[in-house]
């Protein structure tokens, strides 16, 4: 029985709107990432400097016992000559089993000044052992853990020092430190304002309590401090770089595209912060400044493409073919890439060409192939340019290709299946509209073109 055209042509319609809208998005899966992800700003959390105090005391001024006054007589000028191994041997020789907690205490301070922090730790504690509240101890062995980062027992011995009525800005900072390494947010900003209350000028403590605030996720106080201390050292990147991260997590593209541009102008290099505020600029439609960026990216390091790969595509997407193309031109040695970034670009050069200069395009597209026979976009777009040619054989080859791809099942098997069509082959048609339907959002349409294929398929019959 001869075919009906109208159901033919309704039919093979349908086929190539679902085609082409499943070609689109899978294509797309990478390049609008650029606009949907998350942008991020990288910045390292802030360093933070505990110097360990170690002020030897005066043998004259510590507590030692009567039978060791002579030991002290002959430590005297050794520790004022920081003779501090002649020192250890001395205290070493020491016969008396008994020690008092001023030569304890000496000893390790003098260990510490050797830099035998270990041995110095163990004097320490034998001292708490003897005056478990004994102030000066707790101190040493605090930030000696800090510098160990032992930060549960540093934690330890602020929290006995505090607890003893010490008001003392260093042990409040340092608590605070430890509670934010722990991930005790809330608890890290009540020891830095403490701190604060007690050393107001402290910049050590006002960056700890703004990027507490900002790990708290209390983001309109981080706002207000950063916009603070910006305002007493304008210069500062990191500050710029933080109000951005702020801005971000308040969805506030703008102002986040403005903190960053300030972080640039005052000296930020990253690539990545280069590429957060291209994806800024891309999202706000500043495409010229973008590219401009992206080039910037691209001099600093010729050796990653990767990075601005999506960016390119996603330009190409939207239509600005012209400033892609400006971004490919000005990658020098493409020849140096590593083979999947040579594949990348000459997959995107591919692309900005399609429209202009097909045959250029499809030798840019091979040679993306030959370099990474996994470029699962890449096989689609050759697949619709040889379906588009009649060239059938070819076009089927690379869909086949391409349906080993999770992302691109889809539109290969929708694309297999309008080829079917076109030779009139409905039973593969409706073969690969079955694997395609449990696959798709849109079951609808896929029943509709099942439903017209087999009218067809009993009209032969």
């Amino acid at each position: 029985m001869k075919i009906i055209p109208a159901i033919h042509h309704q039919l093979r319609s349908i086929f190539t709107a679902l085609n082409l809208s499943l070609c689109v998005s899978a294509l797309l899966v990478t390049t609008l990432s650029v606009s949907a992800q998350a942008i991020e700003v990288e910045l390292e959390p802030p360093t933070f400097t505990f110097n360990l105090t170690n002020a030897l005391p005066q043998t004259g001024s510590t507590k030692l016992a009567p039978n060791e006054y002579e030991l002290s007589v002959a430590i005297k000028p050794l520790l004022d000559a920081k003779q501090y191994s002649k020192v250890i041997e001395l205290l070493k020789n020491n016969s008396n089993v008994e020690k008092s907690t001023g030569l304890l205490l000496m000893t390790g301070q003098v260990y510490l000044a050797a830099k035998q922090p270990d041995k110095a730790e163990q004097a320490l504690l034998a001292v708490l052992e003897k005056a478990p509240n004994l102030l000066r101890v707790h101190r040493t062995l605090a930030a000696l853990y800090l510098q160990k980062k032992q930060l549960k027992k540093a934690q330890h011995h602020l929290t006995k020092a505090i607890e003893n009525g010490v008001q003392d800005p260093q042990f409040f900072g340092q608590l605070a430190y430890i509670n934010l390494e722990q991930g005790s947010a809330w608890s890290a900003i009540a020891g830095y304002q403490q701190a604060l209350l007690l050393d107001p000028n402290n910049n050590q403590w006002k960056h700890g309590l703004l990027y507490a605030l900002q790990r708290a996720g209390n983001n309109q106080a981080a706002l207000n401090m950063v916009d603070e201390l910006i305002n007493e050292t304008p210069d500062d990147k990191r500050l710029w770089l933080q109000r951005a991260q702020i801005t971000l997590a308040n969805n506030e593209n703008s102002k986040a595209l403005t903190s960053m541009e300030m972080a640039l102008r005052h000296g930020e290099t990253a690539s990545s912060n280069l590429l957060s505020t291209a994806q800024l600029h891309l999202s706000a439609g500043s495409m010229t400044r973008a590219a401009d960026l992206l080039i910037a990216i691209s001099a600093h390091n010729p050796q990653a493409f990767t990075p601005i790969n999506s960016a390119i595509n996603w330009l190409i997407s939207e239509g600005e073919i012209k400033q892609a193309n400006r971004i490919l031109a000005s990658i020098k040695g493409v020849t140096n890439l590593s083979k999947p970034q040579q594949s990348l670009y000459y997959a995107a050069l591919g692309s900005a060409q399609e429209k202009n200069n097909t045959e250029r395009a499809v030798k840019h597209f091979k040679k993306s192939l030959d370099l990474n026979p996994n470029q699962a976009g890449v096989l689609i777009k050759l697949a619709q340019h040889y379906q588009s040619k009649q060239q059938f054989s070819r076009a089927q080859l690379y869909y086949q290709r391409a349906q080993v791809f999770p992302n691109f099942i889809k539109p290969a098997l929708a694309g297999l299946a309008q080829i079917a069509l076109e030779q009139e082959y409905y039973d593969k048609a409706l073969a690969y509209l079955e694997k395609l339907k449990p696959l798709s959002n849109n079951k609808v349409n896929i029943d509709k073109n099942i439903a017209v294929l087999k009218r067809l398929k009993a009209q032969e019959s």
